[in-house]
């Protein structure tokens, strides 16, 4: 965290995530936790993301996982965490 301005105080909000097969959902953890934590629970995407306050940006790619974002993930985190009518702002 970083205090802007003396008042405002502003969270790095950049974090990872992946896209598991099995349930087409999205889990989103933070930094210090390994891509590869989650190679058994059969990722499909992975990479990090930036949390806003009304969407979630999914980008990059998992070394450790070999696996990239994909081009809906930034769709399917919003909906996931903000509901359909975020998700539907985006398109």
């Amino acid at each position: 965290m970083r205090l802007i301005n003396d008042k405002t105080l502003k969270m790095d909000t950049k974090q990872k995530y992946v896209r598991l097969k099995e349930y087409d959902e999205i889990i989103i953890f933070p930094q210090i936790i390994q891509h590869s934590d989650f190679k058994n629970m059969n990722p499909i995407s992975a990479g990090f993301c930036h949390i806003h306050k009304d969407k979630v940006v999914c980008f990059g790619e998992s070394i450790s996982l070999r696996l990239s974002s994909k081009e809906d993930d930034t769709l399917k985190a919003t909906k996931q965490i903000y509901g359909w009518e975020a998700m539907e702002a985006l398109i």
